[in-house]
């Protein structure tokens, strides 16, 4: 199973240029937990609402002035969209990150999968499997 197939399509993106008060209400609004951090078109880092609490009200900055591009994640950690789900929930875990960008062969951003994607898709998989194990099992005598 590529990991391409369980991505979040599109990815939601900020400008590296915006400022975190920009940010915040776009997630706010959005009911996001990160934005996929783009300059000139590319793919430069990864904002999450917590490194927009942490960094602004850690180190009193103002959220108006403070550039998305100065709190972005770096260096960025990203996975290819045709790597197995395998591979995709090895590099969050041994990078200890809980989102990583999907990217096409060009390195252009194809989505975003969250460990809690792949918690559920694992989750799925193994309720299937319980379904198909119980049908095959002999029943209990009443």
């Amino acid at each position: 199973m590529p990991i391409g197939d369980y991505c979040v399509k599109p990815a939601a993106t900020i400008r590296g240029d915006e400022t975190v008060r920009v940010a915040a209400q776009r997630m706010k609004n959005e009911g996001l937990g990160s934005l996929a951090v783009v300059a000139d078109g590319r793919l430069i880092g990864i904002v999450t609402d917590r490194d927009l609490v942490l960094e602004t009200l850690c180190n009193r900055l103002d959220p108006g002035s403070l550039r998305i591009d100065e709190i972005a994640s770096r260096p960025l950690v990203t996975v290819e969209q045709n790597a197995p789900v395998r591979d995709a929930a090895r590099m969050i875990r041994r990078h200890a990150v809980r989102r990583l960008p999907v990217v096409d062969d060009k390195g252009q951003l194809v989505g975003i999968v969250a460990a809690d994607d792949l918690l559920s898709l694992a989750a799925a998989e193994l309720g299937g499997l319980a379904v198909a194990v119980r049908s095959q099992s002999p029943k209990d005598p009443e």
